[in-house]
C-alpha cells in the first residue's frame, strides 16, 4: 500500500511532456497529366505553370519575365533616353483553375514609367491553350441566355440598374450592360462585355451547374487598379461534364476553390534602378 502511494505521488509529480512537434507540411510536388482528347500537356510546379503541344511551350509564366523586363530597356533608337531614375515596375500571375485547356489566372501589374501617374491593373483571364491565339469567349461555350439570366440575377449586377426598363427589356449581355451605371465603386460595365467573355475563372460545381467567377473592371482612371468579381452560377453543358468533373477530381486540372491543395503557383516579377536606395 505505501509503495502504491509512493508511485503515485512520483507519476503525479512528473512532468507532463511536450507534445511532439507537427510534422512539415509536405512540400509541393510537380505534376504532368495530358489533356483528354487534345495534344496539349500540362506541366504543373510550385513555381510555374506551363502547356505544351509537340514538346514546345505554348503557355507559361515564369517565360514571361524575359519581355517583363525589356519594358525598362531604353530604346537604343532614342538620342535622349528618359530619365527612369524613378520607375518602377511590379507584375505577379496567380493560377486560378485550369480546365481541359482553359487556363484561368489573376494578372496583377502596376508601376510609374514615366507620365502624369502611375498605372495599376488587376483581373482575370482565361484563354485557351489549344489555339494558336489563345482565344477563349464563355459566350461561345455557354448558352448567352443562361449567362445573360444569371447576371440579371446577380444582386451586385442590379445594385447598378440605370434603365430599369431596358434592364428587363434585355435579350444579350452587351444590352444588358449598356442598362447599368458605375456607381460610387466605379465598376467598368462599359467595357464589360469582354469581361463576361473571358475575365473568368471556374469555381466549383454544384450538381449540374458550374459557378463562374467574372472579373469587371474599373470604369476610369480615378478608381484604377480596382476590380469587382461576380459570382453566377451556369447551366453545365454536357459536352463540358467530363472535363470539369476531372478538373474538380484533380485529375486533370482544378477548379478555383481547390487552387492551393493543388499546389497552383503565383510568379511574380519586379523592377527598379539597380542604384536604388535599399531599405
Amino acid at each position: 500500500m505505501f509503495m502504491s502511494s509512493v508511485v503515485m505521488v512520483v507519476l503525479l509529480a512528473a512532468p507532463t511532456p511536450a507534445p511532439a512537434p507537427a510534422p512539415a507540411p509536405a512540400p509541393a510536388q510537380a505534376k504532368t497529366w495530358r489533356v483528354t482528347g487534345s495534344d496539349v500537356t500540362f506541366e504543373l510546379s510550385p513555381k510555374d505553370l506551363r502547356a505544351l503541344r509537340g514538346g514546345k511551350e505554348v503557355f507559361g509564366l515564369r517565360s514571361r519575365e524575359k519581355d517583363f523586363l525589356s519594358n525598362f530597356e531604353p530604346d537604343p533608337d532614342t538620342d535622349t533616353p528618359p530619365d527612369m531614375s524613378n520607375w518602377e515596375g511590379f507584375e505577379s500571375y496567380r493560377v486560378l483553375s485550369v480546365v481541359g485547356s482553359w487556363v484561368s489566372y489573376e494578372s496583377s501589374n502596376s508601376g510609374y514609367t514615366g507620365g502624369a501617374h502611375p498605372y495599376a491593373h488587376e483581373g482575370y483571364v482565361t484563354r485557351d491553350v489549344s489555339k494558336d491565339t489563345g482565344g477563349f469567349s464563355l459566350l461561345d461555350v455557354f448558352a448567352e441566355k443562361d449567362v445573360l439570366k444569371a447576371l440579371k440575377a446577380d444582386g451586385f449586377v442590379r445594385k447598378h440598374i440605370q434603365d430599369e426598363a431596358a434592364f428587363t427589356k434585355a435579350r444579350t449581355v452587351q444590352a444588358m450592360l449598356e442598362s447599368l451605371e458605375p456607381g460610387e465603386d466605379c465598376v467598368g460595365f462599359s467595357s464589360g462585355l469582354d469581361a463576361v467573355k473571358s475575365a473568368v475563372a471556374f469555381h466549383h460545381l454544384e450538381a449540374n451547374k458550374v459557378a463562374v467567377r467574372i472579373a469587371f473592371s474599373y470604369d476610369n482612371e480615378a478608381c484604377r487598379g480596382n476590380k469587382f468579381v461576380v459570382g453566377v452560377l451556369l447551366p453545365l453543358p454536357v459536352a463540358l461534364r467530363p472535363a470539369f468533373e476531372r478538373a474538380a477530381k484533380r485529375e486533370e486540372g482544378f477548379l478555383m476553390k481547390d487552387a492551393k491543395a493543388a499546389g497552383a503557383p503565383t510568379v511574380e516579377f519586379s523592377w527598379e534602378p539597380s542604384d536604388a536606395k535599399k531599405p
